[in-house]
């Protein structure tokens, strides 16, 4: 029993039967034993243990499906061995890691639907913002611009706070003037909501839409208070900052592609110098995004310095840097 390694340990009272199953159900070559006051995953291969610690470890902080998810480390694995045959066919052979080089094939992960509820909440909400700008109920959930520039305490914000309407500080999120404004955020949501929703769990999106909602929209609101403002944008840079520590932190975590974060925040500094504004003829809500983008990297910071980044374990098998 010496020679066996302890994968993953849990408390006596959790529930292991789901877990059991999925051993038996793949003939794996794991055991569970009581251990002292614990009950012990136990392998013999260390190989085989390293493989299966952060997917247990997964499913004992979120309920995944542990059959979807092994399917995805196998394939991650058979994506790997053809890659490595196509290079030695190639004559491309190398000491040099993979991710040192920037040879091998990257993919999204496809995560399953009934896991990010919240996330298909926030994309229906930007459709359903579209079509509320159409209608008298927008005017309820903007914040009313103060053309004047009066001081914050006499702002039109100030006044419906006042009035006890303390849903304008998020519901400008919610409002969307266009139905392509509508489907890039959307697509975003898609793109960088869903990962970390799977990864971090609900809790952790619902903090980064309500800072981030509410920065981005004071944001905006203190640095132009003369015009109307609307879209997820703020929210959406929120999650970009928060990304972009999180795999400063934990460098494997790849289910958001590191090119899509870095093109998006090129796009934000392009916005903000007034490059896109003056060729494409449109406002963009430089503050809001700022503002959200400053949101996440602190939220991130702090996040991950309490220990949060041990949730993004390493997801090299589950998704590709594009």
């Amino acid at each position: 029993m010496s020679q066996w390694i302890t994968v993953y340990s849990f408390p006596m009272e959790k529930e292991l039967t789901e877990l059991a199953r999925f051993i038996q159900s793949h003939g794996l070559p794991v055991r569970i034993i009581e251990k002292g006051k614990q009950q012990c995953v136990i392998a013999e291969d260390t190989k085989l243990a390293e493989f299966l610690r952060p997917l247990i470890s997964h499913w004992d902080t979120e309920k995944i499906d542990l059959d979807f998810y092994f399917s995805q480390l196998i394939r991650g694995l058979e994506i790997n061995e053809v890659d490595s045959e196509l290079n030695e066919s190639e004559g491309k052979e190398s000491s040099e890691p993979d991710s040192e080089r920037g040879e091998r094939t990257y993919y999204i992960p496809s995560f399953p639907l009934d896991s990010t509820p919240l996330t298909f909440l926030l994309i229906t909400l930007c459709f359903l913002g579209w079509f509320l700008f159409t209608s008298s109920l927008a005017g309820l959930l903007l914040i009313t611009p103060d053309p004047a520039g009066t001081s914050v305490g006499q702002s039109t914000l100030a006044k419906h706070l006042q009035e006890g309407e303390y849903w304008r500080l998020w519901s400008p999120a919610i409002v969307h003037f266009s139905f392509l404004q509508a489907l890039m955020n959307a697509l975003a949501l898609w793109i960088l909501a869903r990962p970390i929703e799977v990864r971090g769990g609900a809790s952790v999106l619902i903090a980064l839409v309500v800072l981030g909602g509410l920065v981005a929209n004071l944001t905006q609101f203190l640095w132009a208070p003369q015009s109307y403002f609307a879209g997820m944008s703020g929210v959406i840079y929120t999650l970009v900052g928060f990304a972009l520590v999180v795999q400063r932190w934990q460098p494997a975590w790849q289910d958001i592609p590191r090119s899509i974060l870095l093109v998006m925040t090129a796009w934000l500094v392009l916005s903000a110098l007034g490059i896109f504004g003056f060729i494409l003829g449109v406002n963009f809500a430089n503050p809001a995004n700022i503002g959200g983008l400053l949101s996440g990297l602190l939220s991130g910071l702090i996040y991950c310095a309490i220990g949060g980044a041990r949730n993004f374990y390493s997801g090299d098998i589950y998704a590709r840097e594009l």
